[in-house]
């Protein structure tokens, strides 16, 4: 009788030990083919995007005012030593022949003055669109796996193009960049204008995607951070009497807009000085953002969702998780980050002194940080 109790548990055991390797089996199973799953539809959310961005911009190559004669000297000594057969999208720039980086992908980042969402719907009548008051243009370089970062003064003074309330443009002015946004109406049109006048400052650089966010975006993205840690680079005790030059402050969501946005009105290139600070914060807020993904690359997409509403931009989700994962791969230093050089100058609108900031670049200045960035040099 003992003897059958014994078998019985132990066929009951075995039968227990089977059904468990069953389900240990199962779930491991399941377990893949949830990993399979994600995996797969990270590649298709991956290629999806290489591909969209890749078809969203010119394929034609920034046009440089050149020396004719220098590029003609060139290619007569190249003829003459018959070493190389010279190309037609060739430049010369300082006695060198350089090719554009055409695995090179650049982006639009703009910062709206208004809080609040952000539509994608142009709006002519009432002119409270905003100005684009931070202008960042980034630049990603597969080959070289490095990534650039270039501040454009609001303030330049470039061709903007002015539009009526049946979108239609009526008139094309020198002004300051900044405003053609809010001449365009903001929305579709305005982020489309604002990378149209990025592109022709550049000599017709291709812009792939371009992204405007209100204040709240920022102060979104921050929270998410944790908070940043940055160098006061300007002396800002006028505003804080804790933002002495060189402290260090911590930005939280309820600082960090004020901290970006602040200058002297009252002082001629304060502007100019308030980018600088945006650039050093950008520097910081760029690095954390890069570790935040590469610990969990789902923070993409928690972010993109988060800060979606007060955001205009025609980059897509599987865009922006295919530029995240090319930017894992680049080299972000100090010397990633650039500001176009210029001069401000007063333009007074009345006898009682006030004036306008404006921002004329340095045109020699900005084709030799071409030069560095989106061109390599060609060995003939």
């Amino acid at each position: 009788m003992k003897e059958n109790i014994k078998k019985a548990k132990r066929a009951k055991n075995v039968k227990r030990k089977n059904t468990f390797g069953k389900i240990a089996k199962g779930t491991l199973a399941f377990m893949f083919i949830i990993i399979l799953t994600i995996g797969l539809a990270g590649i298709v959310v991956y290629k999806s995007g290489e591909m969209s961005l890749k078809a969203s911009a010119s394929t034609q190559t920034p046009k440089l005012v050149i020396d004719e004669a220098e590029v003609e000297r060139i290619k007569e000594s190249l003829n003459y030593s018959n070493s190389v057969a010279w190309q037609e999208d060739w430049v010369v720039y300082n006695d060198k022949v350089y090719e554009y980086r055409e695995d090179a992908l650049n982006f639009l980042l703009l910062g709206i003055d208004r809080r609040g969402e952000l539509s994608s719907e142009t709006k002519l009548t009432d002119w409270k669109a905003g100005q684009a008051d931070v202008i960042f243009l980034l630049s990603l370089c597969k080959e070289d796996k490095t990534l650039s970062v270039i501040g454009i003064p609001r303030n330049s003074m470039v061709d903007v193009e002015v539009f009526d309330n049946k979108n239609e443009c009526i008139d094309t002015i020198y002004d300051q960049i900044c405003l053609q946004y809010g001449y365009a109406g903001g929305g579709e049109l305005g982020l489309a204008k604002m990378a149209e006048s990025v592109s022709e400052l550049f000599g017709g650089l291709p812009i792939h995607g371009a992204c405007a966010v209100s204040y709240d975006a920022v102060s979104e993205l921050t929270k998410r951070l944790g908070g940043i840690e940055v160098v006061v680079p300007d002396d800002m005790t006028a505003y804080n009497r804790d933002y002495v030059q060189g402290s260090t402050q911590i930005l939280t969501e309820k600082n960090v807009v004020n901290y970006l946005r602040y200058r002297d009105m009252y002082t001629l290139g304060s502007p100019t000085v308030r980018l600088t600070r945006q650039k050093a914060f950008m520097k910081t807020a760029a690095a954390r953002v890069l570790q935040e993904i590469k610990a969990d690359p789902a923070f993409v997409k928690e972010t993109y969702e988060a800060v979606k509403p007060y955001m205009n931009t025609d980059i897509s989700l599987d865009e922006a998780v295919y530029i995240a994962a090319q930017a894992l791969e680049c080299t972000l230093s100090d010397g990633s980050f650039y500001q176009l050089s210029g001069e401000d100058k007063a333009k007074y609108i009345n006898d009682e002194g006030d004036y306008y900031n404006e921002y004329y670049l340095d045109e020699e200045a900005l084709k030799d940080l071409m030069m560095k960035v989106f061109y390599k040099a060609v060995k003939v």
